[in-house]
């Protein structure tokens, strides 16, 4: 274990994962900040307990759901770069492509968040497909 934490591919790797799963946590933050701000409460126990006399409602608050998009968006797309980044970095890759992939993705999915919730388009889409171009860059350097 000593020696992959000191090869600089699966330090960078490691850091953007850290990055990443920190984004993911702040995602679920700003859904539950805004369910609070809209008190928009799914289930009658929440309602009950945190909704100051609200009762519960059987779709999502526009704010809520946005953030619930939010999330369920990391969650289809992060685990890919998980899985795809360290098999990137253990078979071998160079520092700095694993600079190159791995910062590329963690910055554009970072931006796309912030995109989302503030929908700018066509920033949002255009982040995305920078993330997946450096996702199929990384699963062709694998396959080759």
């Amino acid at each position: 274990m000593n020696d992959l934490m000191t090869n600089p591919a699966f330090q960078t790797y490691s850091v953007c994962v850290a990055v990443l799963a920190l984004k993911m946590i702040g995602a679920a933050v700003f859904t539950g900040i805004q369910r609070q701000r809209s008190v928009g409460y799914v289930n009658p126990e929440d309602a009950r307990v945190f909704g100051r006399g609200a009762d519960a409602e059987p779709l999502e608050k526009p704010a809520v759901a946005l953030g619930l998009r939010i999330q369920r968006n990391d969650c289809e797309n992060i685990p890919i770069f998980f899985a795809l980044g360290l098999v990137y970095v253990l078979s071998g890759a160079s520092a700095t492509g694993a600079a190159y992939y791995c910062w590329t993705y963690t910055i554009t999915r970072v931006l796309h968040s912030f995109a989302y919730a503030f929908g700018l388009q066509p920033w949002r889409a255009l982040l995305f497909g920078v993330g997946t171009l450096s996702l199929i860059g990384m699963a062709v350097q694998i396959i080759f």
